[in-house]
């Protein structure tokens, strides 16, 4: 799934449904929305793109459907599909995927499409937050897919104390290293292979996307935000956010 899914703004939902066996068109000419859609268990059926482009649709996965494409489905119309369609500044072509918790995001577009049906005010949100998080899991399988299992176990340890204590002042490396059970070495070499990063940077990333979402809140003073985010000295703080970010933490905030 490309990048740019983590940046999804849905604008509207346009409907939740369930198309239900021997339903549905068979030619769908430009597309008037964006679609995710689950298949039935079991089910396989080809979307052909007037472009040429064909997509092989099997029972238990998840695949997308560009606002503004043009298609034929082709295959047997007997099991039936979830569909929710939406409108989004994206653009992106379709794609199939295999999510390993298919059956959790198929309970989740079912209940969005049980309340869309019955009409209730939360049906909107139910398919919203139905697309999201499935777009989260299939980001959250992808990211671990590129880490060596191996090194994904021996991480495993830091990388969870990370999650809880990343805004710690007292946060050391040679910490996290003891957590693996490892040397300090071996485990900065073994987390700039797996993340791209050396474990500093990783941690500096964590604390100002953390301090970033304190400073739009408008709750916080500068100073209030640098020692949350692990900072001892707010003027470090400062210091470190103007070289990274590109401007002061305080004209960040008037953004809000």
């Amino acid at each position: 799934m490309n990048e740019i899914w983590c940046r999804l703004v849905i604008q509207e939902v346009y409907a939740c449904v369930y198309v239900l066996p021997n339903t549905g068109k068979r030619f769908h000419p430009n597309r008037p929305s964006h679609g995710f859609v689950i298949n039935d268990a079991g089910v396989e059926r080809d979307y052909v793109f007037s472009d040429g482009t064909v997509m092989h649709t099997p029972g238990d996965s998840l695949f997308y459907l560009p606002k503004g494409s043009t298609y034929d489905v082709r295959g047997s119309m007997q099991g039936g599909c979830y569909c929710i369609n939406f409108d989004a500044d994206i653009a992106d072509a379709p794609f199939c995927l295999f999510p390993r918790k298919i059956d959790d995001i198929r309970h989740a577009f079912k209940l969005a499409e049980t309340a869309w049906r019955q009409n209730e005010r939360t049906a909107s949100l139910l398919a919203m937050r139905a697309i999201y998080d499935c777009i989260y899991q299939v980001m959250k399988e992808e990211s671990r897919a590129y880490l060596p299992s191996k090194a994904q176990a021996l991480l495993s340890p830091a990388i969870e104390y990370l999650k809880e204590h990343f805004t710690d002042n007292s946060l050391a490396i040679s910490h996290l290293a003891t957590l693996c059970n490892m040397s300090e070495v071996y485990f900065r070499r073994l987390f700039l292979n797996a993340y791209g990063v050396s474990p500093k940077e990783y941690l500096i990333e964590k604390r100002l996307a953390y301090a970033k979402t304190l400073l739009l809140s408008g709750t916080l003073s500068v100073s209030e935000v640098a020692l949350r985010c692990g900072y001892g000295e707010p003027c470090h703080f400062s210091r470190e956010f103007l070289r990274r970010i590109g401007t002061t933490p305080k004209a960040f905030s008037s953004r809000k």
